[in-house]
């Protein structure tokens, strides 16, 4: 169901569309997502995808959405600051996870530390990038310096240099990781972790956006951003 945004109209007799441009970290829970507010709503509901950091370019380049969620607090904060969302809400948190492949390298790594061995391909996501932001911000934190192989626009492209044997550990969302299960998920210290929280806004002057919002804050999409292992806000 999720895809690519198309315009908003008729789909059928009455049912109108509904575009929500989405963190690439709500690609494996879209689907449940847009059951829910279909049948909560009685629209159509589509998903687009991307890094958080280049959304506020795309709304302002006339982006169809409705609705825009973004991986962190920060990026919204700069979609509210430019005057183009408004009821900003807060859906979900997230935390960052070592994904790690079963290679030479992937084999080897039991804690973040072990992240910069010369041994081990590692990619990261983009600075720009939400993921990357906190992942700058953990290993910042912890005095860690990580010579990453790239870095990648968007926490899927980094996950899926390591699900194509491309690296051999990322640092990506916990969803992520649990939605990757033929990769090996290593924890990283809650003390040293860094959470980010998920927030949804209605687009300015987009129709049905504030209802989206509503289903958005239900317990019932609570218990679906759950099951992916997203945690409350």
């Amino acid at each position: 169901m999720a895809g690519i945004f198309i315009g908003v109209g008729c789909a059928g007799a009455d049912r109108s569309t509904v575009d929500i441009l989405a963190a690439s970290s709500y690609t494996d829970v879209a689907e449940p997502l847009e059951v829910l507010l279909e049948e909560e709503l009685g629209v159509e509901v589509e998903f687009s995808f991307g890094s958080s950091g280049s959304f506020l370019e795309q709304i302002r380049q006339g982006a169809p959405a409705s609705v825009v969620i973004t991986a962190d607090s920060a990026t919204m904060q700069r979609i509210s600051n430019a005057g183009l969302v408004d009821s900003v809400v807060s859906i979900a948190t997230n935390e960052l996870v070592i994904v790690a492949a079963d290679t030479a390298g992937g084999r080897g790594i039991e804690s973040v530390t072990d992240l910069r061995s010369s041994d081990v391909l590692v990619v990261l996501c983009a600075s720009s990038a939400p993921c990357g932001a906190a992942t700058d911000a953990l290993l910042e934190g912890i005095g860690l310096d990580v010579d990453a192989a790239s870095r990648e626009p968007n926490v899927k492209a980094t996950l899926t240099k390591v699900r194509l044997g491309e690296a051999d550990a990322a640092i990506v969302y916990r969803t992520d990781a649990l939605a990757s299960p033929g990769l090996r998920a290593v924890a990283i210290a809650q003390a040293d972790n860094v959470q980010v929280t998920s927030r949804a806004a209605a687009v300015v002057g987009r129709q049905d956006a504030m209802r989206v919002l509503e289903v958005l804050t239900e317990p019932a999409a609570m218990a679906v951003l759950a099951t992916a292992g997203f945690g409350s806000p």
